[in-house]
């Protein structure tokens, strides 16, 4: 039978604003989601005679029992969930390059760019509304992977719409320390100092000039005070000429932009 093969990238944030708080606790946030794809994991999916059944076949790094589930398997039974019909069996092999819990996305990536396959993969078509809505259950992250290009990302982080935006002006740097950040954790250290509460369109708008002095991403007020290390690599990017430079999500990983 035919395999399947596609990239699950990296993404980067370039800025992360938090802008308010759902009554329920949850935060409300403005980010510019970029697919980062020279750092990416390798995803075959391959279809089994059978139904309703996933092989799962990992190699590289590999992924803590700490993470929970594994998010493409989630991905395939919350698939088979929402369209009420069964799926082909699926043998998948996942290569994993992307570092855990450093900010960059791996696992909701490599869900992402499972379900985006399954388009491909499935005898009848799949509507991206729905497949839309499969990603956001999954993960806040997952549904920006389907798409393949810079989001502006609101709300919880799943409404997402189109925006101009490339790596290619930039040569692009990637630092991810041993310091294994935890999403929740950081989100709970979060305080209402710690909010820009502003939109980063209008800053985006104005270039990279004003981005090191306007553009934040606000998580990294806890991460720093938790792990001063990362504070440090920040600084060395800028001493290194980025012109830009900030922590990708909660952590740990940093980024550089610098000019080409």
């Amino acid at each position: 039978m035919k395999t399947f093969y596609a990239k699950s990238p990296a993404k980067l944030n370039i800025g992360l604003h938090i802008l308010g708080r759902w009554p329920e606790g949850y935060h409300i946030l403005e980010t510019l989601l970029v697919p980062y794809p020279a750092l990416y994991d390798d995803l075959e999916v391959r279809p089994l005679p059978g139904k309703d059944r996933l092989e799962f076949r990992l190699s590289g790094i590999e992924i803590p029992e700490s993470e929970g589930e594994n998010y493409i398997q989630v991905a395939y039974w919350r698939l088979r969930e929402s369209l009420q019909r069964p799926l082909p069996a699926l043998e998948v092999r996942l290569h994993k390059r992307i570092p855990v819990s450093a900010g960059l996305g791996g696992g909701s990536s490599n869900s992402g760019t499972f379900l985006r396959l399954m388009k491909e993969i499935l005898e009848f078509p799949l509507d991206m509304a729905a497949l839309h809505a499969v990603a956001a259950q999954i993960g806040v992250d997952v549904p920006f992977f389907l798409y393949g290009g810079p989001m502006l990302a609101t709300g919880l982080g799943s409404d997402l719409q189109p925006y101009p935006f490339s790596l290619a002006e930039y040569e692009v740097f990637v630092l991810t320390p041993p310091i294994p950040c935890s999403t929740k954790h950081i989100y709970r250290g979060l305080k209402y100092a710690h909010w820009s509460r502003t939109s980063i369109l209008p800053i985006l708008e104005s270039g990279p000039a004003v981005w090191r002095e306007q553009l934040h991403n606000d998580l990294e007020m806890v991460s720093f005070q938790i792990y001063p290390a990362l504070l440090t690599l920040k600084h060395a990017l800028y001493e290194a000429g980025a012109v830009y430079a900030s922590m990708n999500g909660s952590g740990s990983s940093l980024y550089g932009l610098f000019a080409k």
